[in-house]
């Protein structure tokens, strides 16, 4: 199995990362996020500062992406794609036993925390990556030169994106050893001064984070289009962060045919490009709209499965035998969401 593992005793090498997959400084390429606040920062850091497109999103169900441009081109940002020359980067647990021989391991541009520090759910779930894809792009960013520093104000979205507030005090011990091997203790660190000096106190975390749950509510979804109609109501709650391309059973909701491709409906779009550009604000960028794609889609469904320590809800009990038989199938990209589940999708 191809290996990216450092010495846990180490810190992580932002220079070797870059050496190793100069994708993530490079200038005009196209990327796919996944939908929600946390690609949403990453697109928005690329396209400010790299001149990078937003050519579409994938939701681990379907993937849309830009008519004209090979998805295989693109690099994938909050998302792991298991493809030998496809760019990625994620913050998600990829393996569940990293000991075993296996076919089609080929997270080999995947650039992945956990892999890097050799965690996999069978031995280190407790001690997984517990931050948002974000915070690592910005480390490797700044180790590029590509950027420099970031206002105060842009606390609420980083730690709201993927949790992040809560995991730093519901998980402290895991967060500060995390902190320490990506370097963020260190005061030249771009991250520094939100997440280790001591000019916040508690009150003030939460109202920081208060005042965006309240903007991002403003940006809940008032319903979805059914590929007929657009229906007022259904699960739309504190959905502001997030575009809803899928619904709960998989189907393709919020996409309007157009001829042989797809559009994102435009309340659907309008409303995240709402959220997108309060988050830039925060964040003292920019929301450059001709860099953002919401039509003109090629859509790809994956087959969607799951193998699980409760196999009355998955294709098949997770173990060894079936972790390897996944790999077999050649998956498209897995995360583990449990430390018994892995959800996968199959091209």
């Amino acid at each position: 199995m191809p290996s990216q593992t450092q010495s846990e005793n180490n810190m992580i090498d932002y220079a070797a990362l870059i050496a190793q997959h100069p994708w993530t400084t490079a200038r005009d390429r196209y990327c796919i996020l996944s939908p929600d606040s946390d690609g949403f920062l990453c697109g928005l850091l690329v396209t400010n500062f790299l001149n990078w497109e937003v050519a579409g999103f994938y939701d681990g169900k379907i993937l849309i992406s830009k008519s004209g441009v090979d998805f295989n081109e693109c690099i994938f940002l909050d998302v792991e794609i298991n493809r030998r020359d496809v760019g990625s980067i994620g913050n998600h647990l990829v393996e569940f036993n990293r000991n075993l021989v296996i076919n089609n391991h080929n997270f080999g541009e995947c650039i992945q925390p956990n892999i890097l520090r050799g965690f996999d759910g069978k031995t280190s779930f407790q001690r997984k990556y517990p931050f948002a894809t974000i915070h690592l792009l910005l480390g490797i960013l700044q180790e590029g030169g590509v950027i420099n520093n970031l206002p105060e104000s842009a606390i609420s979205p980083l730690l709201f994106a993927d949790g992040v507030g809560n995991n730093l005090f519901g998980y402290p011990e895991n967060c500060l050893d995390w902190i320490n091997y990506l370097k963020i203790n260190q005061d030249t660190h771009i991250l520094h001064k939100f997440l280790c000096e001591n000019n916040l106190n508690f009150y003030q975390i939460m109202q920081y984070l208060g005042r965006f749950f309240a903007m991002r509510d403003r940006f809940n979804a008032t319903g979805y289009f059914n590929g007929a109609n657009f229906v007022q109501g259904g699960n739309n709650k504190r959905t502001g962060h997030k575009i809803k391309i899928t619904n709960g059973q998989g189907a393709q909701i919020n996409l309007v045919s157009n001829g042989s491709n797809f559009n994102i409906h435009s309340i659907e779009a309008q409303r995240v490009q709402g959220f997108i550009g309060e988050v830039a604000r925060m964040m003292g960028w920019q929301y450059l709209d001709r860099k953002w794609n919401w039509s003109n889609f090629d859509l790809k469904v994956l087959q969607k499965g799951m193998l699980s320590g409760d196999s009355t809800i998955a294709s098949a009990r997770l173990n060894n035998q079936t972790y390897k038989a996944l790999f077999d199938r050649n998956p498209f990209s897995l995360a583990m969401t449990a430390s018994n589940r892995i959800e996968y999708t199959i091209e």
